[in-house]
């Protein structure tokens, strides 16, 4: 017996087939298979199936092995999944335009865990502002004391922050893509694509080899928001690639979130914007955990904090989430430099403190 899977592959080489097309498809006859074998006349009655695709459809499916195109697929590229694999993402499949495809690296067994645990995108701008940056890892870290897996785009920028906090706090990450997933891109985010592929997951619709293309990018974003149970911009203005998920995410019906910023900062109109149109504003640390806990998909209680060594906790008690300068702690603590760095080093991987720009840390 043909497996389903063999019929997705298939179906998806079909010229002018896409994922909404398959969707509806496998929606009519129930399975890929059951369409494969329909007669051509009930081809005709899936929306968007006219005479002339039917036809090309029916030569189609009468000039290839469903078997042979599966077989060819995995030799190629054999990590991936299929709708009509048991360790497809079930929430993806969910909206109207599930990729087909969708290639992993990393710890696959990561896709179990998103059937009891929540969800979480959170996206913006790649020229982020302090502020952005610091509110991001703060939500972050708080989401994944709650055993909240993180979803962003691998972007540099926000997506950045929120991968490598995720990590940093010890949490589960997931880094969508708009190339292969053996592709690194940007370059600066190769360090990174590699701890997510050692410790998380990495997700694109795209074969392995695939070179960046700035029509991917958008594209990759209904699979973040599909990902996702709750999408938040941190950061972003007007013109964002992170506006378009929080657009997909509406009309996927899960809920959108945005932190609202200074008048001041361009970086954060895109985020007003958001909350004048209905977007739920995040008001502190606490908001989208909250959000969660009102859902059936909330069940952990938090992780307790970390102890620290008494060294540590002397200067995690001079650090604020006002930045202050290490030459501003060496003061206070009287502390040569490098032992304060070292430090510092220490309580920045424990996912407490960030460092901003000139050497100034910031309270997580």
């Amino acid at each position: 017996m043909i497996s389903e899977r063999a019929y997705w592959v298939a179906w998806s080489q079909a010229r002018g087939v896409g994922p909404v097309l398959l969707k509806r498809l496998h929606s009519h006859f129930g399975s890929l298979a059951e369409a494969w074998q329909a007669p051509g006349y009930e081809l005709l009655a899936v929306e968007g199936i006219g005479l002339g695709m039917g036809t090309a459809l029916l030569e189609y499916r009468q000039s290839i092995s469903p078997l042979q195109v599966l077989s060819n697929q995995e030799s190629r590229c054999p990590n991936f999944w299929t709708p009509g694999d048991p360790d497809y993402p079930a929430l993806l499949f969910e909206i109207t335009d599930p990729p087909p495809l969708l290639y992993y690296r990393g710890r696959p067994e990561l896709v179990r865990a998103l059937q009891t645990l929540p969800t979480v995108a959170v996206v913006g701008t790649r020229e982020p502002s302090s502020y952005g940056q610091s509110w991001t890892r703060r939500l972050v870290q708080q989401l994944v004391a709650h055993h909240v897996i993180v979803v962003s785009g691998l972007a540099r920028g926000i997506d950045r922050h929120a991968h490598s906090q995720a990590l940093s706090s010890g949490g589960l990450t997931i880094g969508v893509l708009g190339t292969g997933v053996d592709q690194a891109y940007p370059l600066s985010n190769r360090d990174l694509q590699a701890q997510i592929a050692e410790a998380g997951l990495l997700l694109s619709e795209y074969a392995n080899g695939t070179p960046p293309d700035r029509g991917h990018f958008p594209r990759r974003n209904r699979i973040i928001a599909g990902l996702s149970r709750l999408v938040v911009v941190t950061e972003a203005p007007r013109r964002s690639g992170a506006l378009i998920t929080a657009r997909l995410a509406n009309d996927y019906g899960r809920e959108v979130f945005a932190l609202p910023g200074s008048l001041d900062n361009p970086c954060s109109s895109g985020c007003l914007d958001l909350i004048a149109q209905g977007a739920q504003m995040v008001l502190d640390e606490t908001t989208l955990v909250a959000e969660l806990g009102r859902g059936p998909y909330l069940a952990s209680s938090p992780a307790d904090p970390p102890s620290l060594a008494l060294e540590l906790a002397a200067v995690l008690a001079e650090i604020d989430h006002e930045p202050v300068s290490v030459d501003y702690l060496s003061q206070q603590l009287a502390k040569p430099t490098g032992e304060l760095l070292s430090s510092l080093a220490q309580l920045e991987l424990l996912g407490l403190i960030t460092l901003l720009p000139g050497m100034r840390y910031q309270r997580c």
